[in-house]
């Protein structure tokens, strides 16, 4: 009697275990096709708001910090003039650096308003001041063609078509083409130039870009024995400018075409027309 009780007991403690439903089920049970999705955002906490970053600290002025630490600095940065307050900068350069840390972003716009203030005046130091700004901000577009453009002026055509080309990829703007045209040219490749300077519309670029591709243009033309090609290159309603800050290297591009062309009465002309952009023994 007893074993029969117990055969019983025992086949209804497992009907119990089998037949139990699933809302029967205790939590640990579930299946993982049973939880709920989170609607939580990554970084979101539970109440809605934001995570804060480790330390209290912006995590872009943290990733800035570690990679100026990973690298090492091969030059002095140069200094900056006191008058300099980063401010002077453009505002369409001053929003791209917006992505940085504060204080880098500040030294970053000093470097850049000094390399303007020095480009003609002082190449060397205006191309440190490039090398500068990226280091401290080389993945931004306008700092990587700005320091581009100081090395086409210092001549360290090299170092200008690494930084051009880099501003390029990140930002696909036309305006580095000017100045790619003319590393092509500084590097023995004239014909190069030209197919570069005939693969971006004029009206893409600023007036100072575009006489820099015709600069650019008229040099390739020249290094070609096509001289009178050159001059027809350069000549552009923008000759009359004398306030501009490429206007006396647009002059003289003009001028030693005319000659190279053996237009000297030309050329002479020119020059007594312009005596500002040409020194006194020069005419």
């Amino acid at each position: 009697m007893e074993n029969k009780d117990r055969k019983s007991f025992g086949a209804k403690s497992s009907g119990r275990k089998f037949d139990r439903k699933p809302s029967d089920r205790n939590p640990g049970d579930r299946m993982p096709s049973d939880r709920k999705p989170s609607d939580h955002r990554p970084g979101e906490r539970r109440d809605g708001g934001a995570r804060p970053a480790r330390g209290g600290v912006d995590r872009r002025g943290v990733r800035d910090i570690k990679d100026e630490n990973r690298r090492v600095r091969k030059f002095a940065e140069p200094s900056i003039p006191e008058e300099i307050t980063g401010k002077e900068l453009e505002k369409r350069e001053a929003f791209a650096l917006q992505s940085l840390a504060l204080e880098n972003a500040e030294m970053v716009a000093k470097h850049l308003v000094a390399l303007n203030m020095f480009l003609e005046s002082d190449p060397e130091r205006a191309y440190w001041h490039g090398q500068s700004a990226v280091f401290r901000a080389g993945r931004v577009a306008i700092v990587r063609e700005k320091a581009g453009i100081a090395a086409v002026h210092f001549k360290k055509f090299d170092v200008a078509i690494k930084e051009l080309r880099a501003a390029q990829r990140i930002a696909g703007s036309p305006s580095v083409i000017p100045y790619l045209a003319q590393c092509e040219l500084a590097l023995g490749d004239p014909r190069k130039t030209l197919e570069i300077a005939g693969s971006v519309d004029p009206k893409r670029l600023t007036v100072e870009q575009r006489v820099e591709l015709r600069i650019a243009a008229a040099g390739a033309r020249s290094a070609l024995k096509q001289f009178d090609a050159a001059v027809v290159t350069l000549t552009c309603p923008e000759l009359t400018l004398g306030d501009a800050n490429w206007s006396t290297r647009l002059r003289t591009a003009y001028r030693d075409a005319l000659l190279q062309a053996g237009r000297n009465s030309e050329a002479d002309s020119f020059m007594a027309k312009y005596p500002q952009s040409f020194n006194v023994s020069e005419i």
